[in-house]
Formats: structure tokens, C-alpha cells, sequence
């Protein structure tokens, strides 16, 4: 029998929110580990950080300003955890 294309769907929200939430965590942890980074200030001189230093913290704005967008919002809501996720 065929799966209807709601399941199908339904799939595609969960895995994709599911996976939000994943990645939210890690921008979380960079954030942690930034603050921490600030508060000891050590020299980027010889490091991958040298002369980039701006350009990361503003990636790292973009990270967090991304995973905030309410499209994903709306597709971490739209979670249904009794879902299997299979239906794809």
C-alpha cells in the first residue's frame, strides 16, 4: 500500500527539524566557546585567526541569525514525535 503524501511530508518536517535542533546546539556551543574565547582575549598572531578574526565573528553572527529564521521555527514545531520517519 502506498503512503499518502501527508506522511510523506510529515517526514521531510521532521527529519529537517530534528536536525534544526542539532545544529542549534553546535551554533549554541560556538557561542559558548566565543564568549569564552573573549573573556581570556589571547594574541591570533600565527594562527588561522590572524587577519580573520572579524570575518569569523561575523560568520558566526550569520550562523546564529540563520538558525533563528522562523522558517525553521515553523518546521521545529511542526515536529510530530510519534512519527517514525520513514515514510520517504
Amino acid at each position: 500500500m502506498a503512503l499518502n503524501d501527508t506522511k510523506k511530508v510529515q517526514t521531510l518536517i521532521n527529519v529537517v527539524g530534528q536536525q534544526i535542533l542539532q545544529i542549534r546546539a553546535a551554533v549554541q556551543t560556538i557561542q559558548d566557546m566565543k564568549a569564552l574565547y573573549q573573556t581570556v582575549n589571547p594574541s591570533v598572531v600565527g594562527t588561522p585567526l590572524e587577519g580573520n578574526l572579524a570575518a569569523v565573528n561575523t560568520r558566526i553572527a550569520a550562523l546564529q541569525t540563520e538558525v533563528d529564521n522562523a522558517v525553521w521555527n515553523g518546521m521545529v514545531a511542526a515536529i510530530v514525535p510519534s512519527h517514525r520517519n520513514n515514510a520517504l
